[in-house]
């Protein structure tokens, strides 16, 4: 059958060959030879292309029956392993999308055989036969898997950004993409820097945090190592976005990947840290603390969204811009949800009424005393 369409492709090709050499008849409106076939000549090159297409599907579909014969019968896919170890990059990709066919192949003739009744003595062979093949290929695919993910770390060492964008699209297949953007985004370097910063405590002067719990001061602003933190974030997802959608076909996904990870790795960790540190001094100090930095992280997702990223220069998709906002929103959750924030603002109001309580007993029992050495003298 497939022989036939060939040979038919082919026989179709012959003849429009023919026609561009000898049809160059002039045409009733006065135009010349030339332009008559010049016309032909388009509608030609464009014939060709279709039948080019429907040839390379005819061969595809050839060569996917042999490796599922081979694959079926004997166990071999030594014809895709060839493609995989010598095809190079483009042989990869191909590769795995002749393997993902042959699984689909493999799993919807194990479903029929499962949905066809009461299975005889040849059903149950045949049930069997098919669970091995799918195995084998399953295990060929996981492969193949790591074979395309180290080379799409070779493109990126390389710099070879489209090297990286026919692995992605090949890995799509893998899970949705899980592994090669999980690879992207763990390898990055703004974790890699930022992996052994995180862990050095929080700066500032004693003075500096105490004029936080004095309520006659001035409310300072953010912390200063969550805003550089926060500043460095913003610069790199800037940056980072026009590399995104350049080599991810799915890179909405990717982009909203990237931005879980900061927040939920990188933000939060600095963010408990200063707040821990503000908790020690008051609770004043940790609600001015609070506050700075919700406007601040605030400020830097609107920024983020007005940008656009990989929209760039209009304004952030829906996804990125709703991915944004709900990682803001599960960043500040345990501070402000349910009455977790009012206790803290009662427990805040409690120590500075108990401390001006205390100065006043303190001013008192000073006059009390210095009353009583009036008297004896």
């Amino acid at each position: 059958m497939l022989q036939g369409k060939l040979d038919q492709a082919l026989e179709s090709f012959n003849t429009l060959e023919s026609r561009l050499d000898t049809n160059v008849a002039p045409a009733s409106n006065g135009n010349g030879p030339a332009e008559v076939g010049g016309s032909l000549a388009l509608q030609i090159g464009g014939r060709l292309e279709e039948l080019d297409r429907q040839k390379r599907r005819a061969e595809d579909a050839k060569f996917l029956l042999y490796c599922w014969q081979a694959v079926s019968e004997r166990g071999d896919l030594s014809q895709l392993e060839d493609i995989r170890r010598l095809g190079g990059g483009e042989g990869k990709v191909r590769c795995a999308q002749l393997a993902r066919q042959l699984l689909r192949i493999s799993t919807r003739l194990a479903t029929d055989t499962r949905s066809s009744g009461t299975k005889t003595g040849e059903h149950n062979r045949q049930s069997i036969a098919n669970g091995d093949t799918t195995e084998l290929i399953e295990k060929f695919l996981e492969r193949l898997e790591t074979d395309l993910l180290e080379q799409f770390d070779e493109c990126r060492r390389q710099h070879f950004d489209d090297g990286m964008r026919e692995c992605a699209a090949a890995l799509y297949d893998f899970g949705d993409g899980a592994s090669v953007i999980g690879r992207f985004v763990n390898q990055h370097e703004l974790f890699l820097e930022r992996s052994h910063m995180m862990a050095d405590e929080v700066g500032g002067d004693r003075e500096t945090w105490e004029r936080l719990a004095d309520p006659d001061s001035d409310p300072m602003g953010v912390e200063a190592s969550l805003q550089s933190l926060s500043d460095e974030v913003k610069l790199v997802m800037e940056e980072e976005s026009f590399a995104i959608k350049k080599i991810f076909p799915f890179h909405e996904l990717v982009l909203s990947t990237f931005l879980q990870r900061v927040f939920q790795q990188l933000i939060q960790q600095r963010l408990e840290m200063v707040l821990d540190k503000a908790s020690t001094i008051s609770q004043l100090a940790f609600l001015r603390t609070l506050q700075a930095a919700r406007s601040y992280i605030g400020a830097m997702v609107e920024d983020l969204k007005l940008h656009g990223l990989t929209e760039h220069p209009e304004i952030a998709s829906p996804r990125i811009s709703a991915t944004l906002e709900q990682q803001l929103e599960d960043l500040f959750v345990p501070y402000f949800a349910g009455s977790s924030y009012i206790d803290r603002e009662k427990k805040s109001l409690e120590e500075l009424y108990a401390s001006l309580l205390f100065k006043y007993t303190l001013f008192h029992v000073s006059a009390h005393s210095l009353s009583l050495d009036i008297n004896v003298c």
